[in-house]
């Protein structure tokens, strides 16, 4: 089954969701290191982010990030990591088409539908995105060059 990601920006998030994101960001980072020097890795659940911290964090990009310091540290030993973007499991990320395409996602303070910007090869995916006729992945949110991105890997199945 072949695989490619789908890197859309973000259509102009205003400052408050640009410091939102970033916030989710650093805490993603702080909680995925804190919890690779954990002593119960391998057995964390979501519930442990309660003992890293009193603040409220989407509990479905706590597993996900649980699920990744654990393929981390399991297949690339890793020791640290420098920045880890948050990331949401296919069935927490949904593409919609209204006007502008938008993606939905949960967040520090509610779920929320975001606008994309859409080339026009990217069109075509997202609408089999939509009607079903290709596999979404775990999307990953993050910042390059001062403009935020999400990642989502796409997969379809062909006949051999």
């Amino acid at each position: 089954m072949p695989t490619i990601t789908l890197r859309l920006e973000l259509h102009k998030p205003t400052q408050p969701k640009q410091q939102m994101y970033q916030r989710m960001t650093e805490m993603n980072t702080a909680f995925a290191n804190w919890l690779l020097l954990h002593p119960e890795v391998n057995k964390a659940t979501s519930t442990i982010f309660k003992e890293f911290s009193d603040q409220s964090f989407p509990s479905a990009v706590v597993n996900q990030t649980i699920r990744e310091v654990k393929s981390q540290k399991k297949n690339q030993h890793a020791k640290a990591f420098r920045k880890i973007g948050c990331c949401f499991n296919n069935q927490n990320l949904k593409v919609e088409k209204k006007e502008l395409y938008t993606v939905s996602f949960p967040t520090l303070e509610k779920r929320i539908g975001v606008p994309v910007v859409t080339k026009p090869f990217q069109v075509a995916w997202l609408n089999k995105i939509i009607d079903g006729t290709v596999k979404q992945g775990a999307g990953k949110l993050y910042k390059k060059k001062k403009k935020w991105y999400l990642a989502i890997p796409i997969t379809w199945h062909v006949e051999s």
